[in-house]
């Protein structure tokens, strides 16, 4: 019988990846890095700042829950604050400012309702090993939006959007919710209290200015 904190994780459905992840190319990827204590970068292949930093606070104990994202390639930009609740009620919250737009995810459910005309979108688990890799879709009722890997040691991940014709808004809305997923998933391993190492890596995808 698996652990309490693997039953969100568990794919109780078809695992079976979208077969275009293997036939097309995403219409971007970005990648994602754990470069040591609380931060993340995120870019594209030969960017020379990262398009995002994400800066985890620690507000419960050691493991934090809530987390600050902000652009440093547009002027330290802030971007969103995902949080995330336990009680009364488990769920995922995504603030955005400087829309006043907010994103609640339920985290039994897996699903919420994003902006730029995508409506309800699900998460789909696609691979997991127990507090190693794992991999989910994004998906709307027929196909999909957007797939996220992260690495055995949850410090590289990458996210691919496969839908076209986005607007700019919708695009960053998407990739924070990939960085919410990324966080819960660390974030449950944590709290777990199993043989959490806290690695770091250094952003290969980061070229020198």
């Amino acid at each position: 019988m698996a652990p309490a904190w693997l039953e969100n994780f568990i794919t109780r459905e078809d695992a079976t990846p979208d077969p275009r992840r293997n036939s097309e190319q995403p219409t971007l990827e970005i990648h994602y890095t754990a470069i040591g204590g609380h931060r993340r970068i995120l870019g594209v292949q030969g960017d020379t700042r990262p398009r995002y930093e994400v800066n985890r606070q620690a507000i419960l104990g050691a493991w934090g829950s809530k987390c600050h994202i902000t652009s440093p390639a547009n002027e330290g930009k802030k971007v969103a604050i995902i949080s995330f609740h336990s009680l009364p009620r488990a769920f995922i919250e995504i603030e955005f400012p400087q829309r006043h737009h907010q994103i609640d995810i339920s985290t039994s459910k897996q699903r919420f309702d994003a902006s730029g005309g995508l409506g309800c979108l699900h998460w789909k688990g696609t691979g997991m090993e127990v507090c190693g890799h794992a991999s989910w879709e994004l998906r709307d009722e027929t196909s999909l939006v957007m797939a996220v890997d992260i690495d055995q040691n949850q410090v590289n991940g990458v996210i691919r959007l496969w839908r076209q014709n986005l607007d700019a808004e919708t695009v960053e809305e998407l990739v924070v919710a990939a960085i919410a997923k990324i966080e819960e998933y660390k974030l449950t391993i944590r709290t777990s209290k199993t043989s959490f190492v806290g690695a770091t890596a250094t952003a290969g995808w980061l070229a020198s200015s």
